[in-house]
C-alpha cells in the first residue's frame, strides 16, 4: 500500500442520496425540537401526580410540631397547591402530598415535618460529597421524613418513603437545633 493510498478515504457507498439524508436530518432535527412531552406520551403530565396525592389521608388533629406551609396556593372549594418541589401537587381537602409530609386541612397547608428530625447524626465529613474537604472533621446531619422523587436506589428509603407518623423522631425545634 503506498502513502497515498493510506490517506485517501476509502469509497463507500451509501443507501440514501443527500437529499434523502438532508431531509432524514431534518426530521431528526424538528422531532428534538418539538415539546418533550408531546413526543414522550404525557410522562411528565399533573395526572401522574394527582394519581400519587393520598386523598383522605391527613391526621384528624395537627401535631404540636405542624405548621403552614409558606410556599403555597390557594385554590377554589379549599383546594391548595403545594408549591415546595417541583411536582407542584394540587391537594383536595383532607389530602396527602406525595411526598407524604404535607397535607391539606381546611383549606390551609401544613407540614408534619417542622421540629420533628428523625435522624440526627454527627458524621465524618468525608461521608459526605465534601470528600478531601477538611479530613477528620464532623459535619452535623439532620433529616425528616418524606421525598417526592421516589428514587429506585435511595439510601435514605426508610426515612424518605413513610409517613411522619411512621418512624421515631426526636422533638427538636430550630432553636434547638443551632
Amino acid at each position: 500500500m503506498t502513502k497515498r493510498a493510506m490517506i485517501e478515504a476509502p469509497n463507500f457507498s451509501f443507501p440514501m442520496t443527500r437529499r434523502e439524508l438532508i431531509k432524514a436530518g431534518l426530521a431528526c432535527s424538528a422531532c428534538m425540537l418539538s415539546p418533550v412531552d408531546v413526543i414522550a406520551g404525557n410522562i411528565f403530565s399533573r395526572e401522574k401526580n394527582i394519581k400519587e396525592i393520598i386523598p383522605d389521608d391527613a391526621p384528624e388533629t395537627l401535631w404540636k410540631w405542624s405548621k403552614e406551609v409558606y410556599f403555597k396556593r390557594g385554590l377554589k372549594n379549599d383546594y391548595v397547591q403545594c408549591l415546595t418541589c417541583p411536582n407542584q401537587c394540587i391537594l383536595p381537602p383532607n389530602a396527602r402530598s406525595r411526598c407524604k409530609s404535607h397535607v391539606n386541612i381546611g383549606g390551609k397547608l401544613y407540614t408534619l415535618v417542622y421540629g420533628n428530625p428523625c435522624a440526627v447524626h454527627v458524621d465524618p465529613v468525608e461521608k459526605k460529597p465534601l470528600y478531601h474537604f477538611l479530613p477528620s472533621t464532623s459535619a452535623f446531619s439532620i433529616a425528616t421524613t418524606g421525598c417526592s422523587f421516589h428514587c429506585l436506589n435511595c439510601q435514605n428509603w426508610e426515612i424518605s418513603q413513610v409517613r411522619p407518623e411512621e418512624v421515631r423522631f426526636y422533638d427538636m425545634f430550630p432553636h434547638a437545633v443551632v
